[in-house]
């Protein structure tokens, strides 16, 4: 049951292109796209420790992360925009090539995530704040696990009233057990979808 449960989380932060687990003093190379707006990769967001463009400290009340910004995991300039970085193949580097994800770019410092059950149990971290809707997803994608061991993915099956017809169904690789109403759970939560 325990693989079970952490095969169905893994598959549900996966699905949702992010890490759910709380993390301190994370550090990343956002993409700056020149806006106002940065997206983290661990929302929500619940402290931010500093923040360096092109090597300089930016002062704090040059950005914001209150209420929404910080659950969707956005820390927005007060004044002016980002510096223009962008993301490509997984990192981010500078629209000119001058950004190699270093600290000549954009760099933030923060705290973000949710205390899942797994963090609580082990760490004794404090109440766990991974939403419901986050959980019971898990829940039903272990569920689906649990009913699917021993089921071939590559062979699928048909029937109507007395007749049933096996076949082998080459689409089935890399199907995900993430179902519909799992999908429909997590809809809110899903960062980057990798279709």
């Amino acid at each position: 049951m325990e693989a079970l449960v952490t095969a169905a989380s893994r598959a549900v932060a996966g699905y949702c292109g992010r890490v759910f687990e709380r993390g301190a003093g994370l550090v990343e190379y956002p993409a700056g796209y020149g806006r106002p707006l940065l997206l983290l990769e661990r929302p929500p967001v619940l402290a931010v420790s500093g923040v360096w463009e092109d090597g300089h400290l930016v002062p704090a009340e040059d950005y914001e992360i209150a209420g929404g910004l910080a659950e969707s995991g956005m820390l927005r300039r007060r004044r002016g925009l980002w510096r223009a970085t962008v993301r490509t193949g997984g990192g981010v580097s500078g629209m000119l090539g001058d950004f190699e994800g270093d600290a000549d770019g954009l760099r933030v410092v923060y705290d973000g995530g949710y205390v899942t059950p797994g963090q609580q149990a082990l760490d004794g971290a404090p109440a766990v704040t991974l939403p419901e809707d986050v959980q019971e997803a898990a829940v039903l994608t272990a569920v689906q696990l649990y009913r699917s061991r021993g089921v071939d993915a590559m062979v699928a099956s048909e029937s109507i009233g007395d007749w049933s017809v096996s076949y082998f169904a080459a689409k089935a690789e890399g199907k995900s057990p993430i179902l519909g109403a799992a999908k429909a759970l997590l809809a809110p939560y899903v960062l980057y979808r990798v279709s």
